[in-house]
């Protein structure tokens, strides 16, 4: 039926006639571009608008009806708003009034959303003036019947300075877009992905339209390719990304019958069936086929964004401004806050793109790249014949990305954001963009393992040091090796324990080429491998039973994996959803991680496994100090001292550090020497003197006089009749110790102490200790040595309750011959190995006279 042919009045008419226009539009959606078909949808309302408009008397000089916002574009999709304003310019008589109320009702009646403003001329400029929403929806002012002054008037001054200037409304836009990316994540990669307004939908495409109309005065995106703003590839990039998120949507509000905007799963195969992807037998790989369409186009979408909005920034804010450039090396530099390359070619050396990235994880004032720099490595990524891992240059600089402290900030997230992971190795180009189809996951399979990496990075903040994954993961050296383990834990792109085998082959490989070391690839492959264990083992077994927990202790062997597998667990339930890990789930996990651990020190860890580490972490100290002068003969004596722990329980860098401090000492006086631990985000203090009764008693009351908390302890009795005291402190708020007074004091208050060999008096309880319960759990270990005791005291983080142990064992007349203090969160652990004063290890009767003592001065 012609819309001429339409009885206005005939409600149901003019439904069959939009309905029959719909079902003849979608017919025609593989013979048409989807902005022919927008195009039509809007010139179909356009037409019956216009006619209705006529219908009742509404044309006259002082009233206008115009379509804004994506109708003012003549962009319709099917059930999108169709928003007009209707203008003014002189009062409209009571006849124009009802007349425009009726017309209001007669849109509303034949079933379409309406979005509509009744304003004058001034009044429209107030409000675009107030809010910049309203002046966005009127720069797509279009007329379709009356005056098209008044639309001319009002774009008049859209474009001028006299509401918005270029600055301003770019700023606004731009503060717009954050937002709307921070509300999601600032993530495409959602399994239910907005499509309008998730970063790189179709919000982000009109931003940069927007941005240039008011600023260049243009009509559309093609103007920013004559302009030259976009080069001819990334225009035809940019529109077939959008048009084909445009078809999603088209399809989408089909099968929804509503304005939907989210692809939620109940619409997804519906809508691969409708884009002819596939149904049936088939429908789950339609489905994955085309989100990954969809997620590449959103990708390409927000890069080419963040390439224009860049280049606008700097051609609308900075156009007045000097620029500063600083040069970093002869290949790079900052400029406004962006890094870019000094020449074009920087690239041809494909090491350099993984350089920029080590760059500006060490260069904190960088916060984004230059967009002509950013041009640059997409026409390198384009172009590469295989991968960057096949270079060792570019081996070598992803690791330094990796075990830098801000790698895994801005910088890891760009190489993510612009493909330069899958450009990196083959098997993570597999699963970009993959789906996963259950009930928990929120994201695609790439962006679930880099939102997991997100979380073991943010695990090293000092402020939550007494949450146990915090504590755990700050004082762990396996840092990188969970980064490489969350990077491949999923590389099968599959949930069950045979795609946990393949991921874990996956990660071996990746680990070898890598050169990690024997241990390191060892246990990326174990987590991998094993990256279910816990939260499986929560989830189906009674944690409760012992022979449970003794098989899964003897499942994970070491205390090291155990630290290591907890604080993976953690990370990969945080990274599912935002709603999986919750205070119920955490004490689940924190009950099984105490249980295990206990398992472990009676008896259960593999020795092996510790002797491999001690045997890599001498080799590789020992390289390094005989590289500082030091002889082999002179490291070896001081070593065959040292009792193994000292090996297993610090870092290689601690290693160097300490041997090379009590190798420079001056003959048999004591040593002190305080450093900062970036590692653990504290202070290190190393004692070194001959043993003597109390004295880890009056180096803890010294230290607590001082203000000092103490983190964890290691108390080394050595075969040359010293003890080597490792103790982490933090200062009384909680930070490490920078001030040069202040160390020297501390210094200087231990020297005397040492020097004296009087008891240091006992310090007086802090206040804020008295609010708390503090029953402490007190048990005793298997021990291989048969003149000595291990005993084990658990108890709230009380910075007197060392003192209190300490002094049960000296009325009691025991020695204590080593000792490991470690802060677990809000508890403290605490595991001495100590013998009556013969050197005689502690009878039933002893141990339960102890426990009574320990249970009653420290509670």
């Amino acid at each position: 039926m012609n819309i001429k042919e339409l009885e206005l009045s005939n409600l149901s008419e003019i439904k069959a006639y939009v309905e029959y226009n719909e079902a003849f539009l979608n017919s025609q959606f593989f013979e048409t571009s989807i902005e022919e078909l927008l195009n039509q949808r809007a010139a179909l309302f356009d037409e019956l608008l216009a006619r209705l408009w006529s219908f009742y008397n509404l044309e006259a000089p002082n009233i206008s009806l115009n379509a804004v916002g994506g109708y003012g574009r003549s962009t319709l999709h099917p059930k999108s708003d169709i928003d007009i304003c209707i203008i003014f310019t002189e009062q409209l008589t009571p006849v124009q009034e009802t007349n425009l109320s009726t017309f209001l009702t007669h849109l509303w009646d034949f079933g379409v959303d309406i979005g509509y403003a009744v304003r004058s001329e001034k009044d429209n400029i107030n409000a675009a003036r107030d809010d910049i929403t309203i002046a966005t929806n009127l720069l797509d002012i279009r007329t379709l019947s009356g005056a098209s002054s008044h639309a001319d008037n009002i774009l008049v001054t859209l474009y001028s300075s006299d509401i918005w200037t270029s600055r301003t409304f770019f700023e606004h836009k731009i503060e717009e877009q954050e937002n709307r990316h921070l509300k999601a994540n600032n993530t495409t990669l959602y399994l239910e992905p907005n499509i309008k307004n998730n970063p790189g939908g179709m919000r982000d495409f009109q931003t940069i339209v927007w941005i240039a109309s008011k600023h260049f005065n243009v009509s559309d995106v093609r103007s920013l390719k004559s302009l030259g703003f976009l080069k001819p590839d990334e225009y035809s990039e940019l529109i077939e990304s959008h048009d084909f998120i445009c078809r999603i949507r088209w399809a989408l509000h089909t099968v929804s019958k509503r304005p939907e905007e989210r692809l939620l799963f109940d619409h997804q195969l519906a809508v691969a069936k409708f884009m002819k992807f596939g149904h049936g037998d088939n429908g789950q790989l339609a489905v994955e086929k085309m989100m990954r369409q969809l997620f590449r186009a959103m990708a390409q979408v927000r890069e080419l964004n963040q390439m224009m909005t860049d280049i606008f920034k700097r051609e609308i804010l900075q156009a007045d401004n000097k620029n500063t450039t600083v040069n970093i090396d002869d290949k790079f530099s900052i400029c406004n806050d962006m890094i870019q390359v000094n020449y074009d070619e920087v690239f041809y050396n494909k090491a350099n793109v993984i350089k920029l990235f080590r760059l500006i994880a060490e260069n904190e004032q960088i916060k984004s790249i230059a967009p002509e720099t950013l041009r640059l490595i997409r026409q390198t990524r384009r172009r590469l014949l295989g991968e960057f891992q096949d270079y060792q240059e570019c081996r070598t600089e992803f690791l330094a990305i990796i075990k830098h402290p801000n790698g895994l900030k801005l910088a890891f997230s760009l190489m993510h954001r612009y493909g330069i992971l899958a450009s990196y190795f083959p098997q993570w180009k597999t699963i970009e963009g993959q789906m996963q189809f259950d009930m928990h996951n929120a994201y695609t399979v790439d962006e679930h393992a880099c939102k997991l990496i997100h979380f073991l990075n943010s695990f090293n903040s000092a402020q939550e040091n007494k949450v146990l994954v915090n504590s755990l993961y700050r004082a762990s050296s396996f840092k990188h090796v969970l980064v490489i383990a969350g990077l491949c834990h999923d590389l099968s792109g599959k949930q069950s324990h045979e795609a946990n085998e393949l991921s874990a082959i996956h990660a071996q490989e990746f680990s070898s080429l890598h050169q990690l070391k024997k241990s390191e690839n060892e246990l990326v492959t174990w987590l991998v491998k094993n990256q279910d264990l816990l939260i499986s083992t929560t989830q189906t077994q009674d944690i409760k039973d012992p022979e449970i927990i003794k098989k899964i202790a003897k499942a994970v062997g070491t205390e090291s994996k155990l630290n290591a597998l907890y604080c993976f667990t953690v990370a990969d339930l945080k990274a599912t959803n935002d709603q999986l890990w919750n205070e119920w789930q955490e004490s689940l996990l924190d009950d099984l991680y105490f249980s295990l651990r206990k398992a472990l020190k009676q008896g259960i860890e593999k020795v092996f496994e510790l002797r491999t580490i001690i045997r890599e972490n001498k080799a590789e100290a020992l390289t390094a100090l005989l590289s500082k002068g030091f002889s082999e003969a002179t490291i070896k004596s001081l070593w065959v001292s040292l009792p193994s722990s000292f090996f297993s329980s610090n870092h290689v860098e601690e290693l160097i550090e300490f041997s090379m401090t009590i190798l420079s000492s001056d003959g048999d006086k004591p040593i002190v020497s305080l450093s900062e631990d970036s590692n653990h985000g504290c202070t290190n203090l190393l004692v070194y003197v001959k043993d003597r009764s109390m004295l880890f008693v009056d180096l803890f009351n010294t230290l607590v006089s001082l203000k000092i908390r103490v983190k964890e302890a290691q108390i080394l009795k050595t075969k040359s009749e010293h003890v080597l005291e490792i103790i982490k402190i933090l200062d009384h708020t909680g930070e490490s110790i920078s001030d040069a007074f202040r160390l020297k004091r501390i210094t200087k208050r231990i020297n005397d102490m040492l020097l004296s060999q009087k008891s240091v008096p006992k310090p007086v309880k802090p206040r804020f200790v008295n609010n708390f319960e503090n029953d402490p759990t007190v048990e005793f270990l298997a021990t291989p040595k048969l003149n000595k005791t291990l005993l084990r005291i658990n108890a709230l983080d009380d910075p007197l309750f060392i003192g209190k142990i300490c002094s049960v064992f000296k009325n009691e007349e025991l020695t204590i011959h080593s000792a490991i203090i470690s802060t677990l969160g809000e508890c403290s652990e605490n595991v001495f190995l100590i013998s009556k004063k013969h050197n005689e290890p502690l009878t039933d009767s002893d141990k339960s006279d102890l426990v009574e003592l320990l249970v009653k001065n420290i509670a």
